[in-house]
């Protein structure tokens, strides 16, 4: 009987993943004429699920897998070194940042594009953006909202944020990345919600 399963369910899980493959080039190439990727620098609003990174001593959620819905607002195709040394002018200082080389690679436009892939692996895709403000509107717990007493958890074992010491700011640049197929809506003009 096993040997008949098998071969089915092994058939079964090919087939969901490539259509995970396939919904996400779709998403990819959906994002990518939204954004422009590479063009002028514009704003969007993006609601995504991301990863809550957690201290893990004394945690008692330390083996759950912890996600937040985020609410971004953000800058997109903008180039992250002419951004700090814009403020650099602004505060007065000498525009002479240099950006280092990061662990992501553009993919459309090596100067200002915002659609990115890990060097590591470039099927693993990202939106990279300048965020003027995020709020979060929902911790979840393995998938499941969390309870009030996780998200006090989740509170207190979130690792503190540190100030960006390369820029020589006194006002940071803040800069992030997230996975593409985290992405639930995005607006630019247009909105795109994905299920």
């Amino acid at each position: 009987m096993d040997k008949f399963i098998t071969p089915i369910f092994v058939s079964v899980i090919n087939q969901i993943n490539k259509n995970k493959m396939k919904n996400s080039a779709i998403k990819l190439n959906a994002i990518t004429k939204l954004i422009n990727d590479g063009g002028k620098a514009t704003f969007a609003n993006v609601i995504a699920e991301v990863s809550q990174k957690q201290l893990k001593r004394g945690n008692p959620l330390k083996d759950s897998l912890i996600t937040k819905v985020v609410n971004y607002n953000m800058l997109l195709n903008a180039n992250y070194q002419n951004m700090v040394n814009n403020q650099r002018l602004r505060e007065e200082k000498k525009a002479d940042f240099v950006a280092k080389p990061n662990w992501f690679v553009k993919e459309n436009d090596s100067f200002n594009g915002s659609i990115v892939a890990k060097k590591s692996d470039t099927t693993s895709k990202y939106l990279f953006f300048a965020c003027n403000n995020a709020k979060t509107t929902k911790y979840l717990v393995n998938g499941i909202d969390a309870t009030k007493e996780q998200i006090e958890t989740i509170k207190e074992f979130r690792p503190k944020t540190t100030k960006a010491v390369n820029q020589g700011l006194d006002n940071d640049i803040v800069v992030r990345t997230i996975k593409l197929e985290g992405i639930k809506e995005i607006k630019c003009g247009t909105k795109l919600i994905f299920g």
